[in-house]
């Protein structure tokens, strides 16, 4: 048997190396020799022509550079070059990014070989040109791609996504045949729980969650403090507001303002790449924005009142303002996270719309909870809630009953009523209902109101949980999915047309921002989920035509959307690695500076502009979309092999799907690398 098991993991390693190599080498071989190559780059606001320069490694580049209206830079930190770029003058002055304080070199044509230096360098097929000279708000938004042949990133990782989707179909022949016992055994197989309706895979990882409060002791005090998420929001609550100094009376300078670098950078790359795959929602546990209404509306911080936390109107004058009928969260907060994301470009680009932006937010969060009961804005509104109810399911830690069957004995729910030690769950939740993270807030509030102590944290392996219950909930992965990738293209990409539909800054282009604005809500509303129901109708009919099986479209469309949820994630977190990694010197100077108006507290505000890495960016990126893929193609499989019962069946309806999220991670890896 463990022959058996050995045999199969080497011919997966097989496939895997073969397809990353052997991609490359045929690349490399229809790549031709060196030669000299002369390219003029013309500079204007807020882009560089040509946007996109292909070179083969090795060649001799001659740049020639013009500005169209005002001061650039060519800033190309790979090749150690910053090339100021004045108006009507041919020469440029030469920097070295090393050492921005050395006399620079004035030449008319700059001359690179394209292959960088370092050990690193052979490996480098993608670098990105920027520009060093605050031109306008949309200053940030200005680059370009170098692009490196034989490019080795392109070609082994959209190797890698055909190898991944061979050996699914491989490992499904494998359980196939293991059921007629031609190999293996049913130990082999991964464990699917057939939950119909839900579609929830419970990974690879059946049994293997650990209860935190009992292999750690000590979070048992930590979790039940009374003061606990009081401390963490107070924390939160000054960042939150000196975020919000920041934009209103610093300078708007997006790179300089710590409002801008705080939120866009430093909070979204934590929440995105940190909080949310380790610890789920945990950020609503210390998120701010609700906090003042809620004390307002229990009319309390540390004393505790039993009952249920109604508004104010229902504090003062018995009135209880239900949330409207037939409005669901999962539409409501999905619709207000696209309206906000539409005008994303606006908001990070001008620091007084991020402060503007936060601040409405939190009086909108103050005002619900005056007007209806628990937290209505948290639930129905919050935009964050929105990407934390779809991409939280995936995160490892999770509150959970203890043991199902003591709660099922408890005959009066503090954890829903709340008691003395514990406010009412402001979800509207009881803990024995809590299946997925998409519900739960983590306020911790059951944990110390229930008298049994039967509440626990659990840690499970990542993408435990990807299941959809409805349709809103199926929408709203569709809608994040769809924003991660106009995040991209948009704040990402080298096309400056394209950023000319979102400036409405200082080119005012309302009637391109109005065609801006129709596609991205086409594509989210209409366009992806067509996608998705497409590949769903293609599997289910070729299902019903290999076996009498027929599992509800419904079921099919929902396990379908599911495997957006790692891919979609994935593109999330490499949109924040490179808005991290690119503007981290940004970060440190506007910490040092926080309001641009020339002080130096942490002795950083004059440090020269460095990224982190940047020849590794796009291999991040591309890491990162494989293994969101890989997540989404293993979902996928457990999905269909829950729905039919039969690996067989289960190959057949794979195939529409596998090519879906073959195209979609296939375009993905070649914008990360191209």
């Amino acid at each position: 048997m463990k022959t058996v098991v050995w045999t199969r993991r080497f011919r997966r390693a097989f496939i895997v190396l073969a397809s990353a190599v052997l991609p490359a080498l045929i690349a490399w071989w229809q790549t031709p020799p060196p030669c000299d190559r002369y390219i003029h780059i013309e500079a204007f606001r807020y882009g560089k022509d040509p946007e996109v320069i292909h070179c083969n490694r090795g060649d001799r580049l001659h740049l020639s550079f013009s500005s169209r209206d005002t001061a650039h830079s060519f800033f190309l930190e790979e090749f150690d070059v910053d090339a100021k770029i004045t108006p009507f003058q041919q020469e440029v002055a030469v920097y070295r990014v090393s050492d921005p304080t050395e006399a620079p070199r004035y030449v008319k044509e700059l001359t690179l070989q394209a292959e960088c230096p370092g050990w690193f360098g052979w490996l480098v097929s993608k670098c990105q040109y920027r520009c060093h000279v605050w031109c306008g708000p949309m200053h940030a938004f200005e680059h370009g791609n170098l692009i490196i042949h034989p490019n080795w990133l392109l070609w082994s990782g959209w190797g890698l996504l055909i190898g991944m989707v061979g050996i699914g179909f491989w490992t499904l022949w494998d359980r196939q045949a293991s059921r007629h016992g031609v190999i293996g055994s049913q130990q082999d197989l991964l464990p699917v729980i057939s939950n119909p309706g839900r579609n929830v895979l419970l990974s690879n990882a059946a049994g293997t969650e650990i209860d935190l409060l009992q292999r750690f002791p000590v979070l048992q005090r930590i979790v039940r403090w009374r003061g606990l998420q009081y401390t963490l929001i107070v924390l939160s609550g000054v960042l939150l507001y000196g975020v919000i100094v920041c934009g209103l009376l610093g300078t708007k300078v997006a790179g300089r303002n710590a409002a801008v670098m705080l939120t866009w950078v430093v909070w979204l790359f934590l929440l995105v790449a940190i909080l949310t795959p380790l610890a789920g929602r945990i950020w609503c546990l210390i998120c701010p924005l609700p906090a003042m209404g809620e004390i307002f509306q229990r009319g309390s911080v540390f004393r505790v009142e039993r009952g249920n936390s109604g508004g104010l109107g229902n504090r003062f004058f018995g009135l209880n303002w239900p949330w409207p009928q037939g409005v669901s969260p999962e539409w409501s907060r999905t619709l207000m996270m696209l309206s906000l994301g539409t005008f994303s470009t606006a908001i990070v680009a001008v620091p007084r719309l991020t402060a503007w932006a936060i601040l409405l937010l939190v009086i909108l969060a103050t005002v619900m909870a005056a007007v209806w009961r628990l937290r209505s804005f948290c639930v129905y509104l919050c935009p964050v809630g929105a990407f934390l109810a779809s991409y939280g399911k995936l995160g490892s830690l999770a509150v959970r009953a203890a043991w199902p069957e003591v709660c099922s004995r408890c005959p009066t729910h503090p954890c829903y009523r709340g008691n003395s030690r514990g406010w009412a769950c402001p979800y509207g939740l009881c803990v024995q209902n809590i299946q997925e993270n998409a519900d739960c807030g983590m306020c911790l509030e059951c944990f110390k109101s229930c008298p049994f102590d039967n509440v626990t944290l659990r840690w499970r392996p990542f993408a435990s949980e990807v299941g959809l219950r409805n349709f809103p909930e199926a929408w709203q992965v569709i809608v994040m999915f769809a924003l991660a990738a106009v995040y991209c293209v948009v704040h990402l990409g080298p096309w400056s047309s394209l950023r000319d539909y979102v400036n409405i800054l200082d080119k005012e282009n309302w009637h391109l921002f109005a065609v801006f604005a129709a596609v991205v809500w086409g594509f989210a509303l209409l366009g992806l989920p067509a996608l998705v129901a497409l590949v769903a109708w293609l599997g289910w009919g070729v299902v019903k035509k290999q076996s009498e099986s027929n599992p509800p479209f419904r079921e099919v469309f929902l396990a379908c959307a599911s495997t957006l949820l790692p891919l979609g994630f994935a593109l999330w977190v490499a949109f924040v690695v490179q808005m991290l990694m690119v503007n981290f010197t940004f970060v440190l100077q506007s910490l040092s500076d926080p309001l641009g108006w020339g002080w130096n507290l942490l002795g950083m505000a004059g440090t020269p502009w460095r990224q982190l890495w940047p020849e590794g960016i796009p291999w991040v990126q591309v890491v990162c979309v494989l293994a969101g893929a890989y997540f989404s193609l293993r979902s996928g499989a457990a999905a269909w092999l829950d729905l039919t019962g039969e690996p067989g069946l289960a190959r057949w309806g794979l195939l529409p799907l596998y090519g879906g999220v073959l195209l979609l991670a296939g375009a993905a890896v070649w914008f990360f690398a191209c």
